[in-house]
């Protein structure tokens, strides 16, 4: 009996290890991102697209304070890790160390909502972002000193203050190839447009800029935010020889990342519109990039 009693405790014992690591198993595939330490293996990084925070017309690319507080505070409860793109291109190419689950939250055109909004609350949360400026607009703003919320973009004297804090990376957003005026649709090129014409176009717009920010800020720029998200083959091309490390789109997903240099051109964000919740947005592109897998 007493023997019979030691066998069933034993095999209880076994059955509540196997349903742990099993538990285990499923807590650790459920996001598949992964700690960023290991040197082979691939690691998904997704990447979140803001464009303005306000407190009225809110719709597709603009949310509330109160949302994005609300998405910061779901990744620190989570561990996600906001890292810069200069981290994840050290990463790719130069060896660099990554956090545990990394992520990147990146604001495109530059809007003064960005300064007023959610600049302190990644002091207060200790987090980063990834600014890409549309450099035109903030010449502009910079001799205005228009402060109206609906409309308004950064000044150069606003963007030093952010980048001195670290919380805030600037990166290349075009100087004026942004809007359409029936000249081209963002970088992409025309119809029959000569290679050589295209190409001096995008240097000539993109350089600007570049040289703005170095001259403004002492920072290099070494990630491009394609217009509108749209990119093809020659503007890949043109942005690789004037040596951009990383290309951002608004194609959906979630980016695997591995030590191919390649990996970092094109990459995929996930966007941020009013009344979604980060939670399911995170999950259902996991699921997704799961099932590629």
């Amino acid at each position: 009996m007493h023997i019979l009693f030691k066998k069933r405790h034993l095999f209880f014992i076994f059955f509540l290890i196997a349903i742990t690591a099993v538990l285990i198993l499923f807590y650790n595939n459920k996001y598949p991102a992964q700690d960023a330490q290991s040197d082979d293996a691939a690691i998904y990084v997704p990447i979140i697209m803001y464009h303005e925070i306000k407190t009225f017309k809110l719709g597709k690319d603009v949310i509330s304070p109160e949302e994005f507080e609300g998405d910061l505070k779901y990744l620190k409860e989570n561990n996600y890790h906001t890292i810069t793109m200069t981290e994840l291109i050290n990463y790719v190419n130069n060896g660099g160390s990554l956090p545990e689950n990394p992520i990147i939250l990146t604001f495109d055109d530059g809007y003064l909502s960005t300064y007023k909004y959610a600049y302190p609350l990644l002091e207060k949360y200790d987090m980063k972002i990834v600014f890409s400026i549309i450099g035109k607009n903030t010449d502009e703003f910079t001799k205005v000193h228009d402060d109206n919320i609906d409309y308004s973009h950064v000044n150069w004297d606003q963007i030093n203050e952010m980048l001195k804090s670290g919380k805030v990376e600037i990166q290349n957003h075009t100087y004026d190839l942004h809007y359409n005026y029936g000249k081209r649709f963002g970088v992409l090129p025309n119809s029959y447009e000569p290679l050589v014409s295209y190409e001096k176009a995008l240097k000539d717009d993109i350089n600007k800029l570049q040289y703005e920010i170095i001259a403004y800020t002492g920072k290099i720029p070494n990630t491009f935010a394609y217009p509108y998200g749209k990119s093809d083959k020659s503007s890949e091309d043109v942005l690789k020889k004037m040596r951009f490390k990383a290309t951002l789109t608004c194609n959906q997903g979630i980016n695997i990342i591995t030590k191919d240099p390649d990996c970092l051109f094109g990459l995929k964000r996930l966007i941020r519109s009013h009344g979604d919740c980060i939670q399911d947005i995170l999950t259902k592109a996991y699921k997704t990039v799961k099932i590629k897998d």
